[in-house]
């Protein structure tokens, strides 16, 4: 009987310390600050462009990432580290749009929605973010 409760006990202690261990290590990734920037590419009319090609740039690093808007004209760039980014569109028949000022924040979906312009793609058309000036504690996502 002692050697029954003996064993139970030490299995609970184990689970015990595999949870914490887990829970540990799901709370360190959360604190590797990424974020998710996500929007829709419509036209003048306010319809879906579906197939433009979206590129989202670091400008202190010049890193980009690419990705092409849906069937719904939604693009989304996940696991995006936390910083300062410019949206570039380019669609078919329409200008080239540039999104500057755009604020990737800690664990948060950043919304960046682009209307272009009808147009030669060689021709382009710059859009500073509505989020205007934010300041961000980059460790933690806290504004101020």
């Amino acid at each position: 009987m002692k050697r029954q409760s003996l064993l139970a006990n030490t299995i609970a202690l184990t689970l015990g310390i595999l949870l914490i261990i887990a829970t540990a290590a799901v709370s360190a990734l959360g604190q590797a600050g990424t974020a998710t920037v996500r929007g829709t590419v419509t036209d003048p009319q306010g319809n879906v462009v579906p197939g433009a090609t979206v590129t989202l740039i670091n400008p202190s690093t010049n890193a980009s990432r690419t990705t092409t808007s849906n069937n719904d004209g939604v693009f989304t760039f996940e696991q995006v580290a936390v910083g300062d980014y410019r949206v570039e569109v380019a669609a078919k028949g329409f200008k080239k749009a540039v999104v500057t000022d755009v604020h990737a924040l800690v664990a948060k979906v950043t919304p960046v929605d682009v209307r272009v312009e009808i147009g030669n793609v060689t021709e382009t058309v710059t859009v500073a973010s509505s989020m205007g000036e934010v300041l961000v504690n980059r460790d933690d996502g806290t504004l101020g």
